[in-house]
Protein backbone atom coordinates (compact mmCIF):
# COMPACT_ATOMS: atom_id res chain seq x y z
CA UNK A 1 0.00 0.00 0.00
CA UNK A 2 1.36 3.26 -0.68
CA UNK A 3 2.06 5.83 2.19
CA UNK A 4 -0.75 8.39 2.32
CA UNK A 5 0.30 11.81 3.56
CA UNK A 6 -0.71 14.88 3.97
CA UNK A 7 0.28 18.03 3.73
CA UNK A 8 -0.79 21.86 3.76
CA UNK A 9 -1.25 22.03 -0.06
CA UNK A 10 -4.63 23.15 0.24
CA UNK A 11 -2.92 26.47 2.76
CA UNK A 12 -1.88 29.33 0.76
CA UNK A 13 1.73 30.74 1.67
CA UNK A 14 -0.03 33.72 3.91
CA UNK A 15 -1.76 30.66 6.31
CA UNK A 16 1.07 28.98 6.71
CA UNK A 17 3.03 31.72 8.19
CA UNK A 18 -0.25 32.30 10.47
CA UNK A 19 -0.53 28.51 11.40
CA UNK A 20 1.95 28.17 13.25
CA UNK A 21 3.15 24.55 14.64
CA UNK A 22 2.74 24.13 18.37
CA UNK A 23 2.96 20.36 18.85
CA UNK A 24 3.04 17.18 17.32
CA UNK A 25 2.79 13.48 18.16
CA UNK A 26 3.30 9.70 16.48
CA UNK A 27 0.47 7.47 17.25
CA UNK A 28 0.56 4.11 16.63
CA UNK A 29 -2.34 2.05 15.70
CA UNK A 30 -3.72 -0.51 18.30
CA UNK A 31 -3.95 -4.14 16.75
CA UNK A 32 -3.22 -4.92 12.78
CA UNK A 33 -4.61 -4.19 9.41
CA UNK A 34 -4.76 -0.11 10.08
CA UNK A 35 -6.12 0.95 6.79
CA UNK A 36 -5.25 4.66 6.55
CA UNK A 37 -7.26 5.17 3.41
CA UNK A 38 -10.01 4.69 5.23
CA UNK A 39 -9.80 6.90 8.35
CA UNK A 40 -7.16 9.52 6.72
CA UNK A 41 -9.48 10.66 4.26
CA UNK A 42 -9.74 13.91 6.01
CA UNK A 43 -6.49 14.67 6.69
CA UNK A 44 -7.10 18.44 7.82
CA UNK A 45 -9.14 19.33 10.37
CA UNK A 46 -9.90 22.76 11.53
CA UNK A 47 -11.30 22.61 15.28
CA UNK A 48 -11.08 26.03 15.55
CA UNK A 49 -11.66 29.05 12.91
CA UNK A 50 -10.59 32.83 13.75
CA UNK A 51 -9.65 34.52 14.83
CA UNK A 52 -8.00 31.79 17.02
CA UNK A 53 -7.42 28.97 14.85
CA UNK A 54 -6.78 25.44 15.17
CA UNK A 55 -5.95 22.96 12.72
CA UNK A 56 -4.87 19.30 12.87
CA UNK A 57 -2.55 17.54 10.04
CA UNK A 58 -2.34 13.87 9.92
CA UNK A 59 -0.38 11.79 8.11
CA UNK A 60 0.54 8.35 7.38
CA UNK A 61 4.43 7.68 7.60
CA UNK A 62 6.43 4.52 8.36
CA UNK A 63 2.80 2.38 9.81
CA UNK A 64 1.94 5.09 12.50
CA UNK A 65 -0.18 8.19 12.19
CA UNK A 66 1.56 11.71 12.86
CA UNK A 67 0.04 14.24 14.10
CA UNK A 68 0.76 18.37 13.94
CA UNK A 69 -1.26 21.10 16.31
CA UNK A 70 -1.35 24.21 14.19
CA UNK A 71 -2.16 27.16 15.58
CA UNK A 72 -2.57 31.41 15.22
CA UNK A 73 -2.87 33.33 18.16
CA UNK A 74 -3.42 32.20 21.86
CA UNK A 75 -3.29 28.51 22.37
CA UNK A 76 -3.11 27.06 25.62
CA UNK A 77 -2.12 23.52 26.92
CA UNK A 78 -5.20 22.64 27.58
CA UNK A 79 -6.33 23.01 23.56
CA UNK A 80 -2.90 20.89 22.58
CA UNK A 81 -4.15 18.07 24.82
CA UNK A 82 -7.50 18.80 23.35
CA UNK A 83 -6.48 18.62 19.76
CA UNK A 84 -4.11 15.85 19.79
CA UNK A 85 -7.15 13.49 21.95
CA UNK A 86 -9.49 14.97 18.85
CA UNK A 87 -7.13 13.31 16.46
CA UNK A 88 -6.59 10.18 18.43
CA UNK A 89 -10.55 10.18 17.96
CA UNK A 90 -10.60 11.08 14.37
CA UNK A 91 -7.94 8.70 13.54
CA UNK A 92 -9.43 5.70 15.30
CA UNK A 93 -5.67 4.63 15.99
CA UNK A 94 -6.83 3.24 20.06
CA UNK A 95 -10.03 1.19 18.63
CA UNK A 96 -8.68 -2.30 18.28
CA UNK A 97 -11.02 -4.33 16.17
CA UNK A 98 -9.23 -7.39 16.82
CA UNK A 99 -11.88 -9.50 18.90
CA UNK A 100 -14.59 -9.18 16.14
CA UNK A 101 -12.26 -10.13 13.19
CA UNK A 102 -10.79 -13.17 14.89
CA UNK A 103 -14.47 -13.78 15.74
CA UNK A 104 -15.45 -13.74 11.94
CA UNK A 105 -12.46 -15.10 10.22
CA UNK A 106 -13.43 -17.91 8.11
CA UNK A 107 -16.91 -16.42 8.55
CA UNK A 108 -18.73 -17.37 5.05
CA UNK A 109 -20.19 -14.05 4.88
CA UNK A 110 -17.84 -11.84 6.57
CA UNK A 111 -14.70 -13.31 6.42
CA UNK A 112 -13.86 -12.06 3.08
CA UNK A 113 -14.37 -8.51 4.39
CA UNK A 114 -11.75 -8.44 6.77
CA UNK A 115 -9.67 -5.98 5.32
CA UNK A 116 -12.01 -3.24 5.18
CA UNK A 117 -10.90 -2.46 8.86
CA UNK A 118 -13.78 -1.50 11.15
CA UNK A 119 -12.37 0.60 13.23
CA UNK A 120 -15.25 3.41 14.24
CA UNK A 121 -13.77 7.01 13.82
CA UNK A 122 -15.45 9.94 16.09
CA UNK A 123 -15.70 13.59 15.27
CA UNK A 124 -14.99 16.34 16.94
CA UNK A 125 -17.96 16.81 19.49
CA UNK A 126 -21.53 15.17 19.66
CA UNK A 127 -22.97 18.39 17.85
CA UNK A 128 -21.18 18.00 14.96
CA UNK A 129 -22.33 14.45 14.63
CA UNK A 130 -25.62 15.40 15.50
CA UNK A 131 -25.98 18.04 12.86
CA UNK A 132 -24.88 15.58 10.10
CA UNK A 133 -27.26 13.03 11.11
CA UNK A 134 -30.25 15.39 11.75
CA UNK A 135 -28.93 16.69 8.05
CA UNK A 136 -29.12 13.32 6.53
CA UNK A 137 -32.58 12.16 7.79
CA UNK A 138 -35.20 11.53 4.93
CA UNK A 139 -33.02 12.53 1.83
CA UNK A 140 -30.24 11.11 0.00
CA UNK A 141 -26.73 11.12 0.95
CA UNK A 142 -25.93 13.30 -1.75
CA UNK A 143 -28.57 16.09 -0.65
CA UNK A 144 -27.66 15.96 3.12
CA UNK A 145 -23.79 16.64 1.79
CA UNK A 146 -24.74 19.45 -0.21
CA UNK A 147 -26.70 21.12 2.55
CA UNK A 148 -24.05 20.03 5.53
CA UNK A 149 -21.45 21.99 2.87
CA UNK A 150 -23.54 24.96 2.19
CA UNK A 151 -24.54 25.16 5.87
CA UNK A 152 -20.52 25.16 7.26
CA UNK A 153 -20.27 28.01 4.90
CA UNK A 154 -22.57 30.18 5.89
CA UNK A 155 -22.32 29.06 9.80
CA UNK A 156 -18.69 27.96 10.28
CA UNK A 157 -15.79 29.52 11.73
CA UNK A 158 -13.08 29.55 8.45
CA UNK A 159 -9.57 29.76 9.09
CA UNK A 160 -8.24 32.79 6.81
CA UNK A 161 -6.61 32.36 3.57
CA UNK A 162 -7.54 28.49 3.57
CA UNK A 163 -10.21 26.39 2.51
CA UNK A 164 -10.65 24.82 5.88
CA UNK A 165 -13.91 25.44 8.22
CA UNK A 166 -14.45 24.48 11.41
CA UNK A 167 -18.05 22.94 12.62
CA UNK A 168 -20.43 25.63 13.07
CA UNK A 169 -21.14 26.05 16.84
CA UNK A 170 -24.64 25.31 18.34
CA UNK A 171 -25.37 29.18 18.54
CA UNK A 172 -23.89 29.56 15.04
CA UNK A 173 -26.37 27.24 14.13
CA UNK A 174 -29.38 28.33 16.22
CA UNK A 175 -28.56 31.97 14.49
CA UNK A 176 -29.13 30.65 11.26
CA UNK A 177 -33.33 31.74 10.53
CA UNK A 178 -35.63 29.22 8.92
CA UNK A 179 -35.84 31.00 5.35
CA UNK A 180 -32.08 30.42 5.03
CA UNK A 181 -32.10 26.68 6.02
CA UNK A 182 -34.35 26.55 3.53
CA UNK A 183 -32.68 28.07 0.84
CA UNK A 184 -29.86 25.71 1.23
CA UNK A 185 -31.45 22.75 0.98
CA UNK A 186 -32.77 22.03 5.21
CA UNK A 187 -36.81 21.27 4.73
CA UNK A 188 -38.55 22.52 7.37
CA UNK A 189 -38.93 19.43 9.80
CA UNK A 190 -34.85 19.36 9.54
CA UNK A 191 -34.39 22.72 10.09
CA UNK A 192 -36.42 22.93 12.85
CA UNK A 193 -35.16 19.64 14.69
CA UNK A 194 -31.65 21.69 14.15
CA UNK A 195 -32.89 24.71 15.84
CA UNK A 196 -33.71 22.61 18.74
CA UNK A 197 -30.56 20.77 19.14
CA UNK A 198 -28.54 24.50 18.62
CA UNK A 199 -30.48 25.58 21.83
CA UNK A 200 -29.78 22.37 23.92
CA UNK A 201 -25.73 22.07 22.72
CA UNK A 202 -24.35 22.06 25.93
CA UNK A 203 -26.83 19.55 27.40
CA UNK A 204 -26.25 17.27 24.73
CA UNK A 205 -22.43 17.33 25.02
CA UNK A 206 -22.96 16.42 28.43
CA UNK A 207 -24.56 13.43 27.30
CA UNK A 208 -21.03 12.31 26.04
CA UNK A 209 -20.72 11.31 29.68
CA UNK A 210 -23.11 8.84 29.88
CA UNK A 211 -22.76 5.10 29.03
CA UNK A 212 -24.00 4.43 25.07
CA UNK A 213 -26.97 3.04 25.51
CA UNK A 214 -27.75 5.52 28.31
CA UNK A 215 -27.13 8.12 25.76
CA UNK A 216 -28.75 6.56 22.81
CA UNK A 217 -32.07 6.76 25.54
CA UNK A 218 -31.63 10.24 26.53
CA UNK A 219 -30.72 12.00 23.21
CA UNK A 220 -34.01 10.80 21.81
CA UNK A 221 -35.74 13.10 24.27
CA UNK A 222 -35.21 15.38 21.40
CA UNK A 223 -38.07 16.21 19.40
CA UNK A 224 -36.91 15.17 16.19
CA UNK A 225 -34.79 12.58 16.92
CA UNK A 226 -35.51 8.86 16.78
CA UNK A 227 -33.07 5.27 17.07
CA UNK A 228 -31.75 5.88 13.42
CA UNK A 229 -30.48 9.42 14.21
CA UNK A 230 -29.61 8.25 18.16
CA UNK A 231 -27.36 5.20 16.91
CA UNK A 232 -25.89 6.80 14.32
CA UNK A 233 -24.60 9.91 16.38
CA UNK A 234 -23.57 7.10 19.13
CA UNK A 235 -21.00 5.92 16.60
CA UNK A 236 -19.71 8.69 15.24
CA UNK A 237 -19.44 11.04 18.08
CA UNK A 238 -19.11 8.41 20.59
CA UNK A 239 -17.12 5.70 18.60
CA UNK A 240 -19.71 3.36 19.98
CA UNK A 241 -19.56 0.04 18.12
CA UNK A 242 -22.73 -1.87 19.00
CA UNK A 243 -25.15 0.89 17.37
CA UNK A 244 -27.30 -0.53 14.46
CA UNK A 245 -28.81 1.60 12.02
CA UNK A 246 -32.05 0.50 12.58
CA UNK A 247 -35.07 2.55 10.83
CA UNK A 248 -32.15 3.34 7.84
CA UNK A 249 -33.46 2.93 4.16
CA UNK A 250 -31.12 0.88 2.74
CA UNK A 251 -28.75 -1.06 5.98
CA UNK A 252 -31.60 -2.91 7.29
CA UNK A 253 -32.06 -4.83 3.90
CA UNK A 254 -28.63 -4.90 2.85
CA UNK A 255 -27.72 -6.28 5.63
CA UNK A 256 -30.43 -8.82 6.05
CA UNK A 257 -30.01 -9.98 2.60
CA UNK A 258 -26.24 -10.45 2.99
CA UNK A 259 -27.01 -13.47 5.53
CA UNK A 260 -29.76 -15.13 3.28
CA UNK A 261 -32.71 -12.97 4.54
CA UNK A 262 -33.89 -12.49 1.08
CA UNK A 263 -37.78 -11.12 -0.10
CA UNK A 264 -37.69 -8.54 2.21
CA UNK A 265 -40.44 -5.84 0.72
CA UNK A 266 -38.92 -2.37 0.87
CA UNK A 267 -41.97 -0.93 2.24
CA UNK A 268 -42.00 -3.08 5.04
CA UNK A 269 -39.40 -1.58 7.45
CA UNK A 270 -40.16 -3.36 10.78
CA UNK A 271 -39.63 -6.80 9.46
CA UNK A 272 -36.92 -5.45 7.88
CA UNK A 273 -34.96 -4.05 11.48
CA UNK A 274 -35.79 -7.37 12.69
CA UNK A 275 -34.42 -9.23 10.45
CA UNK A 276 -31.29 -6.85 10.86
CA UNK A 277 -31.51 -7.34 14.47
CA UNK A 278 -31.81 -11.21 14.51
CA UNK A 279 -28.79 -11.49 11.76
CA UNK A 280 -26.55 -9.03 13.92
CA UNK A 281 -27.04 -10.66 17.45
CA UNK A 282 -24.56 -13.25 17.31
CA UNK A 283 -22.02 -10.34 16.81
CA UNK A 284 -22.33 -8.32 19.75
CA UNK A 285 -20.47 -5.79 21.23
CA UNK A 286 -19.46 -5.55 17.33
CA UNK A 287 -22.94 -4.75 15.56
CA UNK A 288 -21.81 -1.51 14.36
CA UNK A 289 -18.17 -2.81 12.62
CA UNK A 290 -20.29 -5.31 11.09
CA UNK A 291 -22.85 -3.21 9.27
CA UNK A 292 -19.71 -0.97 8.40
CA UNK A 293 -17.63 -3.92 6.71
CA UNK A 294 -21.69 -5.19 4.84
CA UNK A 295 -22.49 -1.44 3.70
CA UNK A 296 -19.16 -0.52 2.44
CA UNK A 297 -18.71 -3.87 0.23
CA UNK A 298 -22.26 -2.91 -0.85
CA UNK A 299 -21.69 -0.03 -1.96
CA UNK A 300 -18.40 -0.72 -3.46
CA UNK A 301 -20.10 -3.57 -5.51
CA UNK A 302 -23.19 -1.68 -6.28
CA UNK A 303 -24.09 -2.18 -9.78
CA UNK A 304 -26.97 0.86 -9.29
CA UNK A 305 -26.41 5.13 -9.37
CA UNK A 306 -26.40 7.12 -6.35
CA UNK A 307 -29.77 8.90 -6.11
CA UNK A 308 -29.27 12.75 -6.25
CA UNK A 309 -32.43 14.13 -5.47
CA UNK A 310 -35.45 12.53 -3.71
CA UNK A 311 -39.37 13.36 -4.57
CA UNK A 312 -39.55 15.75 -1.79
CA UNK A 313 -38.25 19.17 -3.62
CA UNK A 314 -41.99 19.21 -4.55
CA UNK A 315 -42.71 19.11 -0.93
CA UNK A 316 -40.17 20.87 1.48
CA UNK A 317 -42.02 21.34 3.65
CA UNK A 318 -42.59 17.62 4.80
CA UNK A 319 -38.59 17.01 5.14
Amino acid sequence: MRPVRSSLATLDPAARSALRPIASAVLVPAGTGYAPRIHLRRPLLALRGDPDALVVVLAWVAGAVRIKVLATGDCSSEDVERAIAIARRHAAVDDDPGDLLRLIAGHPVLGHLTEGDPRISATPTVFESLTRAILEQLVTGQEAHDAARRLWRIAGRPVAGTRLVAAPTPEAIHDVPMWRLHEIGVGSRRAQTLHLAAARGAAIERLASHPPEAFVEKIQSLPGIGPWTANAVARDALGWADAVPVGDFHAPFTIAEAFGRAGLHRGDMPAANEAMLEVLAPFRPHRARVALLLERHAMQNRTWRLPKVDPHRREPWRY
